[in-house]
């Protein structure tokens, strides 16, 4: 191999070039954005000049804003942007959605706010749900058949899952990374259509134990290494806080069921949460 080639391979197969945000494929994204026409918008109150004057002495440090502050502001920009992007009304920077991973980060955030903002919780939860309802509802007409998020993760768990038993067997750098890049992708499109499977509210399957498989796709995640090597070891920096955590367990039904029925269940439970870092404090 010439030696401009083998730089080039080595590149690609040890360098910092593994995916981590890969797009969904072209046929479950869709060719319109989402638009909702019947969601009336929500007027925020907008910062007075004492809250401007509040994050300028905070920028300057000579006085600091109060956690729940501060997040309620930034959960009234995330509201603005939904309204702006999915209403067509509202003071946010608007944005194109035709799949939900583009609303990932409003939806992250909405994961992790305390509850003091039960209000601002409500009103993206409404949001965002009313999306993934639309998503599914032009999705399902685009196959003709139903789409379902549950049936969608567990095939994406499955496939992954399939693909880290091989994972073993291969036997180049350049195969191993291949493979690798395929069960992160399977895992991370499983784990984004279990969450839209939660705040869609979709029935819960006891059968399908997606919280379990949610953990177990993300302790392996935290092992995969940016040049597609497997660490030994999770790294805990790379699990999901533990608030999101929190916020699947406390929402899915099927779990929830199990948990009232099994003690031990919920020992394992409060057990595994210690590997799991709050977002804040």
């Amino acid at each position: 191999m010439a030696p401009a080639q083998e730089s080039k391979l080595r590149g690609v197969v040890y360098g910092r070039s593994l995916d981590f945000r890969p797009q969904p494929p072209d046929p479950d994204v869709l060719g319109s954005p989402l638009k909702l026409t019947d969601v009336e918008i929500v007027r925020l109150p907008q910062k007075g000049w004492r809250d401007h004057l509040r994050l300028f002495l905070q920028s300057s440090g000579l006085t600091s804003v109060p956690t729940v502050v501060r997040l309620r502001w930034q959960a009234h920009e995330v509201i603005d942007w939904l309204q702006s992007s999915l209403l067509s009304k509202g003071r946010g920077k608007r944005a194109s959605v035709s799949h939900p991973l583009q609303m990932m980060s409003a939806i992250e955030f909405l994961m992790a706010m305390p509850g003091e903002l039960e209000a601002e919780r409500r009103i993206m939860h409404t949001l965002i749900g009313r999306a993934l309802l639309e998503y599914r509802k032009r999705v399902s007409a685009n196959r003709e058949r139903p789409l379902s998020f549950t049936k969608e993760a567990t095939t994406h768990f499955f496939a992954g899952f399939k693909e880290q038993q091989m994972l073993a067997k291969t036997s180049t750098p350049g195969e191993q990374f291949a493979t690798v890049q395929r069960i992160y992708n399977s895992y991370y499109f499983f784990r984004a259509y279990y969450i839209f499977a939660i705040l869609a509210r979709e029935p819960g399957d006891s059968g399908s134990k997606l919280f379990s498989k949610f953990m177990r796709a993300c302790f392996f995640m935290s092992t995969i290494q940016d040049d597609g090597t497997i660490a030994p070891k999770p790294s805990y920096r790379q699990l999901p806080p533990k608030e999101h955590v929190v916020f699947l367990a406390k929402r899915d039904v099927a779990l929830q069921s199990r948990l009232r029925e099994d003690e031990a269940l919920r020992s394992e439970l409060q057990n595994m949460l210690r590997f799991f870092r709050p977002l804040r404090g």
